[in-house]
Order: C-alpha cells, then structure tokens, then sequence
C-alpha cells in the first residue's frame, strides 16, 4: 500500500488519548490504547504469553514480535474495553500498511516505532496476515449504553445525517470493511472509537482538511453523534 493514503483510510492506525502533535498510534503493533502501559508491565505481559505465541508463524522472531501484541492486544488481537483496538480479521494489507508507516516514521507512536523498527518486511507481513486471519469474540459490547443510544448509532451508520455521511458508505455493511483502503470497524471498542474521532477533530483544528477524509468526517460530529457511533459499532458482530 502507498504511503499517500488519507486520513479517511486510517481509522485505526493512532492511538486512543492522543493528539495529532503527539499521537502515539492505537495498534498493538498497530493500535496500542492510549492508556499508559509501563515497561515492567508489558514484559510481564510478554513472558506469560509468549508460550501461547502462534506456531502459524514460520519465523521465530516473528513469534516473539507477535506476542508483544499480544501483550496489549489480546491472544487472538480481541483487543480492550479500555480503549486497545481490536486486530481479528482487521485487511491485512492495511495493517501491514500501518506498520510500516510506524516503521518510516510516517506516523508518530513513543511505543509503536521502536517496535515497528525492529521488524523486517516479512515479519510485518507475517504479523499482518496472522492477525488477519484471526477472530475473536467482541470485548466491549456497550453494556453500558442505553438502547436508545445504540439505535441512534445505527441510524448514523447506516443512513447518516443532514451533517455527516453513513459510516456504512466507506466502510460497507456492517462496517465489516472495504479492502485495504477502509478498515473494518465493526466490533471496536467503543472508547477506542470515541478516543479515534476525538484525534481526527483535534487534527481538523490544527489544519483545514480535505474533504471527505476523516478527518473532515469527525470535524462535524457532535459528542452525541460520536458516543452514538461508538455504541453501536462496538456491538456488531465482527
């Protein structure tokens, strides 16, 4: 994938919690949460589950980079109702685009460059195509939200607004993707949603955006609308 993709094909590759000047992009080795995870905390992390590390990938090294996503990531790239973007079954051309973006500095991460910088092509590649290929049940499906939010957010998805275009639209039916240019979205994690939009707002007030990238999208939601979205994105069936 080209380095010249907008913002509107790049709904999870930052960080939750971050803004564009400081965005420390949300994906394991792709979405990491914005929460803060100490050093201490991952390598414990890392040691528990690198025995659960695939056998799927043929490069050993790869087997270890893949269990430091697991560490945030969940085993199977499930993710968190913290905020972790989900990876299960995510196109694997666009991870493995994301990757090497953190990888070339392209996208801006404290924890996701240093990782990215250790890995070869293959290795992304391979990381890719493993979390691709894996699926996982949802870990946040707004238990929290009211029916009446979730409804709106169904609203949003699939018809839009007068201020804002159907999430379906780009992302097809069921936010379940459209090839390597739009991710899929169904199943995320409704704080990673919410914290993702609010990066894309900060962006639009730092510099005019194009339109009809993301970052144009999320200019002209409203906190309801966000909240709304991410209700009922997180509740899909992945």
């Amino acid at each position: 994938m080209s380095q010249n993709f907008k913002a509107r094909h790049s709904f999870l590759t930052s960080v939750p919690g971050t803004t564009p000047g400081k965005r420390a992009m949300r994906m394991g080795p792709l979405l990491l949460a914005g929460s803060r995870v100490t050093a201490r905390t991952v390598a414990a992390a890392i040691v528990f589950l690198a025995s659960h590390a695939t056998s799927t990938l043929a490069d050993p090294a790869a087997q270890v980079e893949a269990s430091k996503c697991t560490a945030c990531h969940g085993i199977h790239g499930e993710g968190g109702p913290g905020g972790v973007p989900r990876l299960a079954g995510q196109n694997s051309d666009y991870m493995n685009h994301a990757l090497s973006m953190f990888k070339a500095g392209t996208r801006a991460s404290a924890i996701m460059q240093p990782i990215a910088r250790t890995l070869s092509d293959t290795q992304t590649r391979q990381l890719a195509d493993y979390f691709s290929d894996q699926s996982a049940p949802r870990v946040d499906m707004a238990a929290s939200a009211s029916p009446q939010l979730v409804l709106a957010g169904k609203q949003l998805a699939e018809n839009g607004a007068a201020n804002v275009a159907p999430c379906f639209g780009c992302h097809a039916a069921q936010g379940k993707g459209n090839g390597a240019r739009f991710p899929g979205i169904a199943a995320e994690p409704a704080q990673f949603v919410i914290n993702r939009l609010h990066e894309f707002q900060a962006r639009a007030q730092g510099k005019a955006p194009e339109p009809g990238t993301m970052t144009a999208v999320a200019a002209t939601l409203d906190e309801q609308q966000i909240a709304a979205s991410a209700a009922y994105l997180s509740q899909l069936e992945p």
